[in-house]
């Protein structure tokens, strides 16, 4: 049975976790947050739609793109690890760029970042992937 209340709010706070979770994964290299919490406000929202509109219907529209993301996201979180061995440095050494925009801003991005993606992605795939298993009929 569908509520007229959870489909109204899942609507509404589908884009506001998704700004939240893009947030928190581009801050957690500095601050507080990173790859895991962001994967994890995106994997809240994903159950969220499949409770709202019917796991049948998220799985359909979702996770078939999703689930590749857990072994694309291995692959980039270990990449960082072993790009800085590759330097000759120890195991996840994370380097650090100096990329002008303008002369009044600089950024600095980083392999943590990419490291903070490739955990995203890991928990967002895991997430896509069992809610497949659990909107599929019948034994696995």
């Amino acid at each position: 049975m569908r509520s007229l209340i959870l489909d109204t709010v899942t609507r509404g706070i589908l884009p506001v976790t998704t700004l939240f979770a893009l947030y928190l994964l581009l801050r957690g290299h500095d601050h507080p947050g990173g790859g895991f919490i962001a994967g994890l406000v995106t994997s809240v929202a994903i159950v969220l739609e499949a409770l709202a509109f019917g796991a049948a219907r998220t799985e359909a529209a979702l996770a078939r793109a999703l689930r590749p993301a857990a072994w694309i996201g291995l692959a980039l979180a270990a990449g960082t690890g072993l790009l800085s061995t590759a330097a000759g440095d120890g195991f996840l050494v994370h380097y650090r760029a100096e990329v002008r925009v303008s002369a009044a801003r600089t950024l600095h991005p980083t392999t943590t970042l990419l490291f903070d993606i490739g955990v995203y992605l890991v928990v967002v795939g895991v997430t896509a992937t069992v809610l497949s298993l659990f909107a599929r009929e019948g034994p696995p």
